[in-house]
């Protein structure tokens, strides 16, 4: 763990660079065996790989004292390349090398559905924060935000009184709580099988710089990302832009117009960048969740439900994958290739076979999404 830690605390690297660098190793403490000539290669800048010798021994020795410091605040410490890291955070290029966390691991869901939006909420834009997860209490979703007043607080809340469980991103160490009036909520968060959590260090304080570097983490932990209610210069149009990068699917709940707070979330679906949202289906039927008919429901719906599904036999290199698809409902080339181990050159022809067989379907952005015209191997028939 001390050499991933370590990652983290390199001068002068980030989160991207770091990435590249293990994988091209292979692993961390290949990295930091390595010399300052091999790190060059790989792609470090000249200055730093120059300073590397040192440069690394200082980050070996700051690692070091944040695990033990973590231990005596009851803290504990996830590394990218841990299995029980999120795969949906994991893939991006992007990804914090550690997360700091207080609470449950691993991801406590199939999908995670980030709510965003602004500090100074409105009674409408609270309102249909509560009704979205209101909608989404039956579901297998995780609500993600960032504990800010506000839509955050709103979506966080929501989340308890639905007995959803939430995760919380922090900008800061976590032996603080930003907004201070919010500290009650991170311990019920944390006391309901909830998770707060933040890639900063202890003892890193609140910079306004550091928000942006948050928003990505919480796109990065969601399939979806819902902006509720923003301006345009709103920090959570942040999130939404990442999210975007991401290729994972953003909603936006529109505003009448003429409001402050309206004018983030109608520009995003006006060019396109966002879904209109209209309730909570809307994000059942983006990541293909289907609730179970109800016992008043039309006969011919109960009865469909009811009908076994016939069994698809993959190949054996098919097998990585209808294992993904058995777990999720829909993923991205990118998702596909870290979780199966598979080159790209390997995976799009597979990618292709269950296609034409009718297992999956392709969706813009390099996408693909199951669909539900067979049992997969490990399935139960119903």
């Amino acid at each position: 763990m001390i050499h991933d830690v370590a990652l983290s605390f390199l001068k002068g690297i980030g989160a991207r660079t770091a990435n590249t660098l293990a994988s091209h190793f292979g692993t961390t403490q290949r990295l930091f065996d390595t010399s300052g000539r091999d790190c060059r290669e790989a792609g470090m800048n000249a200055r730093l790989a120059e300073e590397w010798p040192r440069m690394k021994q200082k980050a070996l020795e700051r690692a070091k004292k944040e695990i033990d410091l973590c231990q005596r605040h009851k803290i504990g410490i996830i590394c990218r390349n841990h299995p029980g890291f999120p795969a949906s955070l994991a893939c991006c290029a992007d990804a914090p090398t550690v997360l700091y966390y207080k609470g449950s691991f691993p991801f406590p869901a199939p999908f995670g559905v980030a709510i965003v939006g602004t500090r100074r909420a409105s009674l409408y834009g609270k309102g249909q924060t509560e009704a979205l997860v209101e909608g989404l209490r039956h579901d297998k979703v995780c609500i993600v935000s960032g504990l800010a007043l506000g839509i955050d607080t709103r979506a966080h809340a929501s989340s308890l009184a639905c007995r959803l469980p939430t995760w919380a991103v922090l900008a800061h160490g976590l032996e603080q709580v930003y907004p201070s009036r919010n500290l009650g909520l991170a311990r019920e968060i944390v006391e309901n099988g909830g998770t707060v959590l933040s890639e900063m260090p202890l003892g890193t304080p609140i910079k306004s710089g550091l928000f942006p570097r948050r928003n990505r983490i919480i796109a990065g932990l969601s399939n979806v990302t819902v902006i509720a209610e923003s301006s345009m210069k709103g920090g959570a149009m942040h999130t939404v832009y990442a999210a975007d990068s991401y290729q994972r699917g953003v909603f936006a709940i529109p505003h009448p117009n003429g409001q402050e707070f309206s004018e983030g979330g109608n520009f995003l679906i006006k060019t396109g960048k966002a879904v209109l949202l209209q309730s909570a289906q809307d994000i059942r039927r983006e990541l293909g969740l289907r609730r179970k008919p109800d016992a008043q429901g039309k006969q011919g719906g109960l009865f469909d439900a009811l009908a076994p599904l016939p069994a698809y036999a993959p190949t054996e290199a098919q097998r990585p994958l209808t294992e993904i698809f058995r777990r999720q409902e829909e993923a991205s080339t990118d998702q596909l290739q870290y979780l199966s181990g598979l080159s790209i050159a390997e995976l799009l022809p597979l990618l292709l076979q269950l296609e034409m067989a009718g297992v999956i379907k392709t969706l813009p952005g390099n996408r693909y999404k199951r669909e539900k015209r067979f049992r997969l191997p490990g399935e139960q028939e119903h």
